[in-house]
């Protein structure tokens, strides 16, 4: 099986994360395992979203969030997907959101959008983590997570395995 390049210490891997257009966060057990290359960003449907949500949600303890910037927007990056077993707990999902957070601020991004379909999200929770609805009149749950006015200050040595 190929196994797309990965960093552990993201302080040592600026160039690498910066290169990267796609990626996965991958943590477990409140611990950042790696961050991941991918070589495409992910196209989840609906249909997928509902069924894995229903019938395909692993018994593990892993939490991963699938990340790009889009062509021609280098000040964005996009959250594509958030997948979670039923083990993780809230910590590992922190962890992996604070992590995003320290690889926007990495690549000089200026927001962080997101489609969010699954109500397992709760609005009130994406908020206390700094995002806000966006695109209101369009259908769906929009969000966005702004650092126009600077980037919030790094927590991630409580993440890294030790």
């Amino acid at each position: 099986m190929f196994l797309f390049p990965s960093v552990t210490d993201l302080q040592s891997a600026t160039a690498e994360i910066r290169r990267w257009r796609c990626g996965r966060i991958v943590m477990q057990a409140g611990k950042l395992v790696r961050v991941q290359r991918q070589l495409w960003c992910g196209s989840v449907s609906m249909a997928q979203v509902w069924w894995q949500s229903r019938h395909g949600r692993p018994d593990d303890d892993i939490c991963w969030l699938d990340y790009h910037q889009p062509r021609g927007m280098p000040g964005f990056l996009t959250l594509d997907y958030i997948r979670s077993g039923s083990s993780a707990g809230y910590k590992t999902f922190l962890g992996a959101c604070h992590v995003l957070d320290e690889i926007a601020r990495i690549r000089g991004a200026q927001a962080i959008v997101a489609h969010v379909s699954t109500a397992a999200i709760s609005d009130r929770l994406l908020e206390r983590l700094g995002w806000e609805r966006h695109l209101e009149h369009w259908s769906g749950r929009h969000w966005i997570r702004r650092f126009y006015d600077g980037y919030p200050e790094s927590c991630l040595q409580r993440y890294l395995a030790t």
